[in-house]
């Protein structure tokens, strides 16, 4: 099985910011009502399947820097392993409409990423990283506020483009393996 943990913030102020562009990744993948809450973990799971791989999406109920602590459940509930790990997150360093797929890196200065590096005691796992921010008229990265809303653009950048390319990076990642999918993807 595959555990795909999508970071975010829990609650409607963050529902369109973008520290959460993965959760809204997560839900424009997963049917809404195949999201389930598990008090125990706690956070949002959903399974899926691509042909006999087995998914758990998992949409944590942390605040962002608690991320990690998912991860003990997930281990002895599920089973998850660090080599089956998948973490989607947004990266300030990368423009809206970029996607990154990375391997045994650092955090970058993000606290989920360095929750669950804590949590694991390793960075060998797979990331998706997604940017959020803004290219100006020279082309100059603008980096905003991460927890500042989307435009409708961006969300909808996010929704009809970026979603449906994390879904093929994760068929690519589920059939072929990471190096296939750096390889396409990156």
């Amino acid at each position: 099985m595959k555990t795909i943990i999508a970071l975010g913030n829990i609650g409607d102020e963050y529902k369109h910011i973008r520290h959460n562009v993965a959760w809204i990744i997560a839900d424009e993948l997963i049917n809404k009502d195949s999201w389930q809450v598990n008090k125990y973990v706690p956070a949002d799971l959903a399974s899926s399947r691509i042909e006999n791989t087995d998914l758990l999406f998992v949409k944590p109920h942390t605040f962002m820097n608690k991320s990690g602590d998912t991860l003990s459940y997930l281990q002895k509930t599920y089973g998850t392993k660090l080599e089956d790990l998948i973490v989607i997150h947004d990266d300030i360093d990368l423009p809206i409409g970029a996607i990154k797929i990375s391997y045994d890196r650092g955090d970058g200065g993000h606290n989920g990423v360095k929750s669950i590096m804590s949590a694991t005691g390793s960075k060998e796992f797979t990331r998706i990283r997604v940017g959020v921010s803004l290219l100006d008229e020279t082309g100059t990265l603008r980096k905003p506020d991460v927890l500042g809303d989307f435009s409708k653009e961006d969300l909808n950048v996010i929704k009809d483009i970026l979603a449906p390319r994390v879904a093929k990076i994760l068929t690519t990642l589920v059939l072929s393996g990471r190096e296939k999918a750096m390889t396409l993807y990156n």
